[in-house]
């Protein structure tokens, strides 16, 4: 078998479960939801995890080795250019660009070939034996990927490359034919792995066959046709699926455009539609499906729509609090299996966690500041945001109202931004509560956050009525538009 080599491939380090090496995940906030149908494991929490996903996938090895059924993967391309997220100012500002990740390699691709490679053989480790992979590509990097993943799954185990064609964006060139395409590698860990024949899974007929469709009594059909000894002949053929078993070349799933539902404001949001037809082929109710650069949360929104279990893991805050407020306002997105319709569901309790304790200082994308990275700096010895909050107490009963919100470094922020805001909850694009604070985990209670398609932020909490009397601490977590997560805690006395 054929091996690519590149500069530091021998000197890989692939670390490997032990406990030296693995580093303790730390509970940021936890969100309980009664048990939906869709599972049977009381006692099974989602994982959305904020850190880089090597240390991550080492730390999940000594619990979950050879017990996930699906890795999706959407790693950088090594296109070399910046990808943005779209974040809006309050209700009604203006949308604002802000550099997601950069997918810029220093040391060229030698650097992105170890980065990529030593974190495949982790996640083989992490895979069932009748578990499977598939890696999200184009063209930059795509055949490297092939060869690395021929060595580390076996080539005898390669079974599709899936071509995701799409209609081109406006294109102005006209010195090489125009790309509209992205490749997905899928491999199996063995030969016996699972594959299901799902009608949810099928491509749609073509217009010429579907206008050939008829109906009678006893079902669906069309007419095919023949000859014999020069006679015309033609018979009824019935069809039992709603469309054709998938071909290796997907075309009826359209990109994501920003009058969708589903849309994120994600520079590289995949579309829903795509992650159910893995998911469904790939896997069977209940089993774990990872994505260790889940961004956007498109794999682990499919996931929880479709009854698996799901982990899901990003190295920027910013994605991993776009995934919570999608995981948390599921219940008004698309139905998977019912495009037209709204889910109307309530997800499964999950939990977010931290690889390791974050840096608590604070900072702002420079795409807000006004000036140069020396303000930047000052910005990380300042003071933190200041919420005021109004606690209306009536016996055991308690509700929560912002009333303001200080930015104490609005001097540094861009005219741009300043001018956007309106009064001061424009600055605010989350906040919870945990009436019950007990010095372990944030629990989430109560939230209003804002979304790309429902901008209306609530001020005021819902009343929250204790069952006993006591001493009691309520924690009030915030994030705002630049990403700053702040903590107010109040002790009230139920009598």
């Amino acid at each position: 078998m054929v091996n690519l080599k590149w500069k530091g491939k021998e000197e890989t380090k692939v670390i490997s479960p032990n406990a030296n090496e693995t580093i303790p995940f730390q509970n940021v906030e936890i969100y309980q939801f009664p048990k939906n149908d869709n599972k049977s494991d009381e006692n099974w929490e989602n994982l959305l995890i904020l850190g880089e996903n090597k240390s991550v996938i080492n730390s999940l090895l000594r619990k979950f080795e050879k017990k996930i059924s699906l890795i999706y993967i959407d790693p950088p391309f090594a296109t070399g250019g910046d990808f943005n997220l779209k974040i809006q100012i309050g209700e009604e500002g203006d949308i604002l660009d802000k550099i997601s990740y950069t997918d810029k390699w220093g040391a060229g691709l030698d650097a992105y070939l170890n980065f990529l490679y030593e974190r495949l053989v982790l996640m083989r480790k992490l895979l069932t034996n009748q578990g499977s992979i598939y890696i999200h590509l184009d063209w930059h990097i795509s055949h490297y990927v092939k060869v690395i993943m021929d060595e580390i799954f076996g080539i005898e185990n390669f079974r599709n490359e899936i071509i995701w064609a799409y209609p081109a964006a406006s294109v102005k060139t006209r010195r090489f034919f125009i790309r509209s395409y992205d490749i997905i590698l899928f491999y199996s860990k063995s030969d016996n792995f699972v594959f299901n024949d799902d009608p949810n899974i099928y491509m749609e007929y073509s217009n010429r066959v579907k206008n050939a469709l008829k109906k009678d009594e006893h079902g669906v059909f069309y007419y095919r046709g023949g000859s014999h000894n020069g006679k015309k002949l033609s018979r009824k053929v019935y069809v039992e699926k709603e469309g054709i078993f998938p071909r290796d070349v997907w075309n009826d799933i359209p990109y994501i455009r920003a009058n969708t539902l589903e849309y994120q404001g994600f520079s590289t949001q995949k579309p829903e539609r795509l992650l159910k037809r893995i998911i469904l082929a790939s896997t069977n109710k209940n089993d774990i499906v990872a994505d260790f650069f889940s961004g956007s949360g498109t794999t682990l929104a499919v996931a929880e729509k479709l009854g698996r279990f799901w982990i899901g893991c990003d190295l920027h805050k910013q994605a991993v609090h776009m995934t919570r407020k999608r995981i948390l306002n599921l219940r008004e997105s698309n139905d998977i299996l019912n495009w037209k319709k709204r889910y109307q569901r309530d997800p499964n309790s999950f939990r977010i966690l931290m690889i390791e304790k974050g840096n608590e200082a604070i900072s702002i994308p420079t795409e807000f500041l006004k000036n140069t990275n020396e303000e930047a700096l000052k910005l990380q010895m300042n003071e933190r945001p200041n919420l005021n909050v109004r606690i209306r107490q009536n016996d055991n009963k308690v509700e929560i109202e912002l009333i303001e919100y200080k930015v104490p470094f609005i001097d540094l922020i861009s005219e741009k931004v300043q001018k956007n805001i309106g009064v001061f909850s424009d600055f605010i694009d989350y906040w919870a509560i945990d009436f019950d604070y007990n010095n372990d985990s944030f629990k989430n209670m109560w939230f209003s956050c804002r979304n790309p398609k429902s901008r209306i932020l609530s001020l005021k909490s819902n009343s929250y009525q204790y069952n006993s009397s006591g001493s009691y601490y309520i924690v009030i977590k915030t994030i705002d538009i630049f990403g700053i997560e702040s903590i107010k805690k109040f002790k009230i006395k139920i009598t």
